[in-house]
């Protein structure tokens, strides 16, 4: 009786050990893999554009010109490239949303971004050169807050609501998206810089997108963190303040 008994033992054991193993695949591959090449893929184009906007400066160029130009693109850039370190190297979620609306609002976000930032033509106007002069300097405090957020985001960036360690420090301490309010804030810049069409039509659709990615991380992280109530009642969402 007892040989039975250490049979189906060693069978849940060996179950267990399966699922273990098919559930590390499925992280490597769509938790590692995944993101990390659509942030490659994004990061090329970005390059490929900054060598473009690089090799078309006079030859008297200034700091202005760099500053309205090469600037901005090679903050977005890094703003590419971190994201493939920490997505490669970051370590599984202790909690994960896994219904089939936040993966796809996740998704659906991330992917937006390559319209939003990386298909500069076909142009629409030429906005006014006020206008373009009052969005470069935006445009730069916006990615600055960006790479800020990823240096203390660090390994628990996610695309789909996940939950690794509450983040509370520098950009998190007043606001609990500073990514999101720095993509949204460099989504319109662009608009305004360059209103090429394909970034201006998915402009609404892209802050749509961003918003409920925070409500459904909010609520992971609320039922994950006991902390996060309070946290959430001291920080604003999107922008300080205001919302």
């Amino acid at each position: 009786m007892a040989v039975p008994a250490l049979q189906r033992t060693a069978g849940r054991q060996f179950g267990v050990s399966r699922r273990a193993r098919l559930q590390e695949l499925r992280y490597l591959a769509f938790g590692r893999a995944v993101p990390a090449a659509l942030f490659g893929l994004l990061g090329y184009r970005v390059l490929a554009g900054l060598v473009a906007q690089v090799q078309s400066l006079p030859r008297s160029a200034g700091a202005l010109d760099w500053a309205a130009g090469p600037l901005p693109t090679t903050m977005y850039f890094l703003f590419c490239a971190i994201p493939v370190w920490i997505y490669v190297t970051r370590p599984m979620p202790a909690a994960r949303d896994g219904r089939v609306l936040p993966r796809l609002a996740g998704f659906t976000g991330t992917t937006m971004l390559l319209v939003v930032g990386a298909f500069p033509v076909p142009v629409l106007f030429v906005p006014p050169l006020a206008v373009r002069t009052a969005a470069t300097p935006l445009t730069i405090a916006a990615f600055a807050l960006a790479l800020w957020g990823l240096l203390h985001l660090r390994r628990n960036l996610s695309i789909i609501p996940e939950a690794r360690r509450l983040v509370t420090t520098g950009p998190y301490r007043l606001i609990r998206h500073p990514l999101y309010t720095a993509e949204i804030i460099v989504a319109f810049g662009a608009v305004l810089t360059r209103p090429a069409l394909w970034p201006t039509a998915m402009l609404l659709p892209f802050v749509a997108v961003q918003m409920l990615r925070a409500r459904y991380e909010e609520r992971l992280l609320r039922s994950t963190f006991p902390e996060y109530t309070a946290y959430a009642r001291r920080s604003a969402r999107i922008i300080p303040g205001v919302y």
